[in-house]
């Protein structure tokens, strides 16, 4: 698995090579998806960048929509660009709501943004993704924010889990302590799209032993994070 800034910046090439490859086929409905998912990554990295310059207090702007896929590329991997840049240089905690992060921690969550809206994008082309190993960060971020999803329901348990992944390689993931009665296993990705919201349980090859981790399967996918949710989605 690559350091998190590099995948960031490999996985956003990635989605930019998907855009343009299906740009001169989609339709208007189709294009006007894509734009708005892309519009919605730009937010997310406008709040970074403001974050770090001293402004994470300020509402990052709306984008301008201006219909066409190929600007909102490119406002998209320009603002993207200056957060990653920022983060990578960046040593000291970042001011952020609800407390600061780390820096590699803010950036596998712009990474786990990017793998939801990237999977919207997908969605809406009708093109399928080919996922690599860079889900662990996106794994690792769902795994260290596990309690959020509990925010208005219930107090977290206070049993830790046991995660066991298998990424795209072949490699097995281990997260928690190895004698957790509570334990959630399956596809790195297929977890990723969990918890992100992008797919049902149903659809997917997690399980999970112990009531507990049952309920976190069943709650996960419902949860609202707003670098990758939105009142739209």
């Amino acid at each position: 698995m690559a350091d998190v800034h590099t995948d960031l910046e490999t996985e956003a090439d990635a989605l930019a090579d998907l855009v343009r490859a299906v740009e001169p086929t989609v339709l208007l409905p189709v294009a006007r998806a894509i734009i708005t998912q892309l519009a919605e990554l730009t937010v997310v990295a406008r709040r970074i960048v403001l974050g770090i310059e001293g402004f994470h207090g300020t509402a990052a702007p709306r984008i301008v929509d201006t219909g066409i896929l190929g600007d909102a590329v490119t406002a998209w991997r320009s603002e993207h660009a200056k957060a990653t840049d920022l983060l990578a240089a960046r040593q000291e905690d970042i001011p952020w709501p609800g407390g600061p992060l780390r820096p590699g921690v803010l950036a596998a969550a712009q990474l786990t943004a990017l793998f939801a809206r990237g999977q919207d994008i997908a969605d809406a082309a009708g093109v399928r993704i080919t996922r690599n190993d860079s889900v662990g960060h996106v794994a690792y971020y769902g795994i260290r924010t596990r309690d959020e999803v509990y925010a208005g329901r219930r107090e977290p348990p206070a049993e830790p889990f046991r995660f066991v992944l298998t990424a795209p390689s072949g490699e097995v993931w281990r997260f928690g302590p190895p004698d957790a009665a509570e334990r959630i296993t399956g596809p790195a990705a297929d977890f990723c799209l969990l918890f992100t919201g992008r797919r049902p349980i149903a659809e997917l090859a997690v399980t999970a032993t112990g009531a507990e981790a049952r309920e976190w399967l069943r709650l996960a996918g419902a949860r609202r994070d707003p670098l990758w949710t939105s009142e739209a989605d």
